[in-house]
């Protein structure tokens, strides 16, 4: 896998540095300033490294205390049974491989998780995009030893479906993120409790109407997210919440900004809308040319990460997003188990979202003026 980001060439060489025992477990780290400074980097990319290393437990940071390096397990010894490759395959969906891992967040967050855990666990991780020729060919590379196991990403339409059934048949250890297949152990983002948490964040602030602006392909993950949006709308006091659902199912990508000015066009009512990441640089343009003022106007949630609008993006959008490093650290760990001999074919593991509020998220207008009113 190629990383071309400074924070994360700089997070794979100290997590190397880590493991090879350059800087052994119980090592304070020197300060960030001086640190950055020893590195030929600067402060800021650093931390973003530094934090990357917190969330795999390489290291922990205490206040007022410093960085210090953890102790970090041994990989488990190998059965004699087990093949002698050692490669975890990373299957994304062809659709992505044009914006590939230096602009696609979403996936390069996965696969950060993945390639951390496959290195302590002496793995190596290989990326490559679906495609039906490939799919074909999984079986024969298996038997030629290219690979070990398989986490396929949001893959389970009828080829690789059919694909899946076909390496689970032949005993091949693999796991599914964000999408189940019978037999096989899957890890996803609990999304109804994610897209509820968020409703209701917003509810308690004082939003009453807010939209959903979200792909709504027929597939269960995306219907689930519509029916739970809907459900917590209607507990709200909101009579007809499927107004506010405003899905792409359908739409294509040069009416993508039409779709989505006529669609809030038609609910003025709203203060708050949750969009998924997907859309939002349409949906960017939108507020733009529309003179919408965010949060004065309207609160924006942006549903997941993109190029551009992730957590570090100056962007004041507050973000709901998947914990894709933790989701890929899961999948390891399941592929561990089975390549250890352990059954795990009923595993279905649900790692819970993270809701990040930043400036871009407010009371509604009209109760921070009956707020202001009330402090005069």
């Amino acid at each position: 896998m190629e990383i071309r980001f400074k924070k994360d060439q700089l997070y794979r060489q100290l997590r190397e540095a880590i493991r090879e025992g350059t800087y052994p477990p119980g090592t304070k780290l020197p300060k960030e300033v001086e640190f950055a400074a020893q590195l030929g980097v600067a402060p800021v990319t650093l931390r973003s490294a530094l934090k990357l290393l917190e969330e795999e437990r390489l290291i922990t940071r205490l206040r007022s205390r410093g960085t210090f390096v953890n102790e970090h397990p041994a990989p488990p010894a190998v059965p004699e049974n087990r093949p002698a490759r050692n490669r975890v395959l990373l299957l994304f969906p062809a659709v992505d491989e044009e914006e590939g891992l230096e602009y696609n967040i979403f996936n390069r967050n996965l696969a950060l998780g993945i390639s951390g855990q496959c290195s302590l666990a002496k793995l190596e991780m290989a990326v490559e995009y679906a495609s039906p020729a490939g799919l074909e060919q999984l079986s024969r590379r298996y038997e030629r030893g290219e690979f070990a196991a398989v986490v396929w990403d949001r893959l389970a339409a009828p080829p690789e479906a059919a694909a899946i059934r076909a390496l689970a048949a032949a005993g091949i250890p693999q796991v599914t993120v964000n999408r189940t297949c019978e037999g096989v152990p899957s890890v996803t983002c609990d999304y109804p409790a994610a897209i509820r948490q968020t409703v209701r964040s917003l509810q308690v602030i004082g939003h009453r109407n807010i939209a959903l602006i979200d792909a709504g392909y027929h597939a269960p993950v995306f219907q689930e997210r519509a029916e739970v949006f809907q459900q917590e709308l209607r507990k709200g006091g909101v009579e007809q919440p499927g107004r506010y659902f405003i899905s792409f199912d359908g739409v294509e990508w040069k009416d993508f900004y039409s779709h989505i000015e006529k669609s809030m066009r038609r609910l003025p009512e709203a203060t708050a809308v949750i969009v998924m990441a997907f859309y939002m640089r349409h949906f960017t343009e939108y507020l733009r040319n529309s003179g919408t003022i965010v949060p004065g106007e309207l609160s924006v949630i942006q549903w997941g990460e993109r190029y551009g609008f992730e957590r570090s993006s100056p962007n004041p959008y507050s973000i709901l997003t998947e914990s894709r490093m933790e989701i890929g650290r899961a999948a390891i760990g399941l592929i561990r188990r089975m390549l250890d001999g352990e059954p795990c074919v009923n595993e279905r593991i649900k790692i819970g979202g993270e809701l990040i509020l930043r400036n871009g998220c407010a009371q509604p207008p009209q109760l921070d003026t009956l707020t202001s009113g009330v402090l005069r």
